[in-house]
């Protein structure tokens, strides 16, 4: 958070050479992010690369109320909303099995994706941003503009929805 304040601090002050800073400290989280919401890796590139451009365009217009990484992470769901547009989609897709399967992921990313992606998609959001992005409920009210107790009472729905699946699952495999 300090280290954010200060490059945030630094670029207010045309201070560009932290822009790059400010780049290698999201990137990889960003890229994860629009790794899960594009179809493809090359898609993810494009969208990760375009987040920054927009987020550095549009600095001036930022009002710093919040964290600027919820605001970082809104840039990207809109540019990944953009893409599935441009498309040619007239939605998102449904479920998560229409993604890219040659991105490299962890074990957890693996995981996380069975399990969520029966999940209906306002509770799917919640669990990617709070497990595979480690944001905070508070970032994800800020990121998805829903109050911190919906935020809340989405994800404790989906880890219900998760745990009743979980065991079917097991109850199959017996």
């Amino acid at each position: 958070m300090i280290q954010e304040y200060n490059i945030l601090q630094k670029i207010e002050n045309d201070n560009t050479i932290c822009l790059e800073d400010l780049i290698n400290l999201y990137y990889p989280d960003v890229f994860r992010y629009c790794l899960w919401h594009t179809p493809n890796r090359q898609a993810a590139e494009d969208a990760t690369q375009e987040t920054f451009l927009k987020t550095i365009r549009y600095f001036k217009k930022y009002i710093h109320c919040g964290k600027f990484k919820s605001y970082v992470y809104k840039v990207a769901s809109n540019v990944c909303i953009d893409i599935w547009r441009k498309k040619g989609m007239e939605s998102l897709p449904e479920n998560l099995a229409y993604m890219e399967n040659g991105f490299a992921q962890t074990e957890f990313d693996l995981d996380l994706k069975c399990l969520v992606e029966n999940l209906p998609e306002k509770y799917r959001e919640i669990v990617l941003l709070r497990f595979a992005q480690d944001l905070s409920m508070r970032e994800i009210a800020e990121i998805e503009n829903i109050p911190l107790r919906t935020v809340q009472s989405r994800l404790r729905a989906a880890l219900k929805q998760i745990k009743k699946n979980v065991r079917k699952g097991e109850q199959a495999h017996e």
